[in-house]
């Protein structure tokens, strides 16, 4: 029988859950609490997650390894020895400012609760903690990385079809002046791939024939189209095209 891990309360030590997918980017959660009880039940309760647990006891020893490391959620008592919650938080918000905060205490008050906000933490929680609500709550922030980096993402997509369609005008600009070909032909096949009723759509994402191609293309349209990208009337328009060229 495996013998259980052991857990303790050293800067910079991490633990991984034994199923994670080697190609599967996992979230570095970063723990800060001088409560040894509560760490353990913390990197018990995440275990489960595919994310990559740190636990520190003690407040300036999160905020260097901060420096040394990148963590895209950081959970801190307020109440440390070394440096406050309120010190972490500041820290990182510089060093990182990406980074979620998320900040326990056990004296509760709105006072304390407003400040942390405007400070920058993205939740609050307050002792005694219970382990389903700050699942859920990290969870959630989880969540808010992975559309933000989605974004980030669909931008740099939607950056790099600009940069097409401006180097497309360049080369039809040129072969315009140098007589080069039908303008108006190579203008109406150029732009059909590139630009579908005045939005800049990636290329790849109408000239996929196979199912599975066109069904991943049918969803990030989708996706575009919830979050405002494209129009309901181009949406339209970049489906019949993809069904167009599947079949």
């Amino acid at each position: 029988m495996r013998e259980p891990a052991q857990r303790k309360s050293i800067p910079g030590v991490t633990r991984e859950a034994s199923h994670q997918s080697a190609s599967e980017e996992s979230l570095r959660v970063l723990i800060v609490d001088d409560d040894e009880g509560l760490l353990s039940a913390l990197a018990r309760a995440f275990e489960e997650e595919s994310y990559r647990i740190t636990t520190i006891s003690n407040g300036l020893d999160a905020i260097e390894s901060c420096r040394r490391n990148h963590y895209h959620i950081v959970i801190s008592d307020i109440r440390m020895p070394g440096a406050s919650g309120m010190e972490v938080l500041a820290e990182v918000r510089k060093m990182s400012p990406e980074t979620l905060v998320i900040l326990i205490t056990g004296f509760a008050s709105l006072e304390t609760a407003v400040k942390a906000i405007r400070e920058g933490a993205y939740d609050y929680i307050t002792k005694p903690i219970r382990l389903e609500e700050i699942k859920l709550v990290v969870k959630n922030a989880a969540e808010r990385i992975r559309l933000s980096n989605e974004n980030r993402k669909l931008l740099r997509e939607l950056q790099e079809a600009y940069e097409q369609l401006h180097l497309l005008k360049a080369i039809l600009g040129k072969e315009e002046h140098q007589g080069v070909g039908d303008p108006r032909k190579t203008t109406g096949e150029h732009s059909e791939k590139t630009l579908i009723a005045g939005s800049l759509i990636p290329v790849h994402l109408i000239e996929r024939s196979t199912p599975d191609g066109a069904l991943t293309d049918l969803e990030r349209l989708s996706r575009l189209r919830k979050e405002g990208v494209i129009s309901s009337k181009e949406f339209e328009q970049c489906k019949a095209k993809i069904l167009q060229n599947w079949t």
